[in-house]
C-alpha cells in the first residue's frame, strides 16, 4: 500500500492495533509490506473475499464503525 496516511487515520490505526495485538509501528510496517490490507467498504471486502461466515485465508480481520475493514492474511 502506498501513502498510508492517505488511507488510514492514526486513530483507526491505534484502534485496530489493539484488536490485532500489535503496536502502531508494526501495523504500518505490515501495511507497507502488503501483509495487511485496508478496504474502504464492506462491499470492497466482499468483492475480494466473498460473503461467508468463516474466512480461513485470514488470520484475523476487523471492521470499524466507519465501514473500513482491516485484514491480516495467514
Amino acid at each position: 500500500m502506498q501513502n498510508i496516511p492517505d488511507k488510514v487515520h492514526i486513530g483507526e490505526l491505534i484502534a485496530v492495533s489493539q484488536v490485532f495485538k500489535l503496536n502502531p509501528f508494526q501495523m504500518v510496517t505490515l501495511l507497507e509490506d502488503g501483509l495487511m490490507e485496508v478496504f474502504e467498504t464492506k462491499e470492497a471486502f466482499y468483492e475480494k473475499h466473498g460473503k461467508k461466515d468463516d474466512y480461513d485465508e485470514l488470520d484475523d480481520w476487523c471492521e470499524l464503525n466507519n465501514g473500513k475493514i482491516f485484514t491480516k492474511p495467514k
